[in-house]
């Protein structure tokens, strides 16, 4: 972090006292916990273009959503554009991921942490009425998207797996609010209760049946915790095609 870059983070949230990354780091950016004299943030850092994009587009939704009370997302303070990187400031949410609560907990602090993931994720699908889009139009976009990314090489999935999704689709839904990369990386959980989502790049009007089949990919064939998950969730399960078609299809391009 150069001089100017942190003189402008300090006029924001004051004289920083430390700062170090966070243990959990996904693959797109290096994530900082920093202390200042006003209190304590996050600040996220990306270099390679597809993230950089990326961490421009969850600034663009941290602001598009800062207004809306039903949704828990950290809070955006500060975009800043370098030449070599990027950075997001915001808000720090108290927490843990649900990944890691769930690799300490017992079978039954598990069961009702899924409960409690399933709850959390209906009740975000079912936070505004949209029911006049369609999950038609986010999928078309998400595959123009997904060319693109072929295109620059910044992506594993190949030609003949866009051909495949593009040629047998899902039935449209109606749309709701998603977050996009609806994993358990990606819900922070504080006494035992799912509290925030965080990464929230892809957050926008889509099909719920992403965020379905990426929130339980991770124990997608456990019974138990399947069961307990749609219990919290109130529908029936996806069909394990439409499950593979998110799965093992899109989410290959993201």
């Amino acid at each position: 972090m150069n001089v100017s870059i942190k003189q402008r983070i300090e006029q924001k949230v004051g004289l920083i006292h430390s700062i170090h990354p966070v243990a959990e780091q996904g693959g797109t950016a290096i994530v900082y916990h920093m202390k200042t004299l006003d209190g304590t943030f996050i600040l996220k850092q990306a270099s390679l273009p597809r993230y950089r994009e990326w961490l421009a587009q969850e600034a663009t939704v941290m602001q598009t959503f800062k207004s809306q009370q039903h949704i828990t997302i950290p809070t955006y303070i500060d975009y800043i554009e370098d030449e070599q990187q990027d950075y997001l400031l915001m808000s720090y949410i108290a927490g843990e991921t649900l990944t890691t609560v769930l690799a300490d907990a017992s079978e039954l602090q598990r069961l009702a942490l899924i409960r409690s993931f399933g709850r959390f994720l209906r009740q975000f699908h079912m936070s505004e009425n949209i029911s006049t889009h369609s999950s038609q139009d986010w999928l078309d976009k998400q595959l123009l998207q997904a060319d693109h990314y072929i295109k620059q090489g910044w992506t594993s999935g190949s030609h003949e797996l866009l051909n495949a999704l593009s040629t047998k689709q899902p039935e449209p839904v109606s749309a709701t609010r998603i977050h996009g990369d609806c994993t358990t990386d990606n819900l922070l959980v504080r006494d035992n209760a799912i509290v925030a989502f965080i990464d929230v790049a892809g957050m926008t009007v889509g099909d719920p049946r992403y965020d379905e089949a990426l929130a339980t990919r991770s124990f997608r064939y456990d019974d138990k915790m399947l069961d307990s998950f749609y219990s919290g969730y109130g529908y029936s399960p996806i069909s394990e095609e439409t499950f593979h078609y998110f799965d093992d299809g899109l989410y290959e391009f993201y």
